[in-house]
């Protein structure tokens, strides 16, 4: 049965599909009142990320996160609806590259969001685990909303056994080893992705990216140094250096 005009939970009517992760497939809807939400469907066997997803996110209220409302089931199927993100994810916005030249003050604004959401997250004691392109949706000026909580948890959260968390090009050093992650992990993530727009590549272990005489290289720097004691555990600090080192007054 196709899943388009379907109406779920409370009146919410399902219309296009708008994205696909790894987890789930993510529909554009409107609720009873004609306003647009989003409804992220899971396969039946992955009951646990949704509701790991729900547990932590229903309850944040953040412009630059997207939140959580209902949990419903679509086709049998767990589903979450959410508030909606409007844009591209980041890799699709910033098609002319490397970014940070190219539309260097909406790239920035963009991760200067994204460290806004971060920093939010980690106030309440959680970590993303998963910061990656497709989890940064981003509008035509730049500003962007992360999205996607099917592995955030508590920083530091043990599990019994080692549990890899993330995207492997984006991974922390320690969440390639499968060991609990923190802030820092987080914004490892971040940093890939400002290396990403300083070079318009990602890094390639086999051919080290030269330094650049961009003043935000050193940030980029810091931010993947391999020890994760050596590196930033702050958003809101990260957040002040990248503004400071770009000399933007946001």
């Amino acid at each position: 049965m196709p899943l388009a005009g379907q109406v779920v939970g409370d009146g919410v009517r399902l219309v296009r599909p708008v994205g696909r992760g790894s987890h789930s497939l993510v529909y554009f809807a409107v609720d009873r009142t004609g306003q647009p939400c989003a409804v992220k469907i899971f396969p039946a066997h992955l009951l646990g990320y949704a509701d790991r997803e729900y547990q932590h996110g229903h309850h944040l209220d953040h412009p630059r996160l997207v939140r959580v409302m209902a949990r419903t089931t679509v086709d049998d199927q767990p589903a979450l609806i959410s508030t909606l993100a409007r844009g591209e994810v980041l890799f699709g916005r910033y098609s002319q590259r490397p970014a940070a030249a190219a539309e260097r003050r909406p790239f920035l604004l963009t991760l200067v969001h994204l460290l806004d959401a971060l920093g939010y997250l980690h106030s309440l004691g959680l970590v993303h685990r998963d910061i990656k392109p497709e989890n940064v949706i981003v509008e035509d000026d730049g500003r962007a909303k992360l999205v996607d909580y099917d592995l955030s948890g508590p920083a530091f959260e043990a599990f019994s056994t080692p549990t890899r968390m993330g995207t492997a090009a984006f991974q922390s050093p320690e969440a390639a080893r499968g060991e609990p992650l923190g802030p820092e992990s987080d914004l490892y993530g971040v940093g890939v992705l400002l290396g990403w727009g300083l070079y318009g590549a990602l890094p390639d272990p086999e051919d080290p990216q030269p330094l650049t005489p961009d003043p935000l290289g050193a940030l980029h720097l810091s931010l993947t140094r391999p020890e994760r004691h050596e590196r930033p555990a702050d958003a809101a600090q990260v957040r002040q250096e990248l503004l400071r080192l770009a000399g933007l007054p946001y």
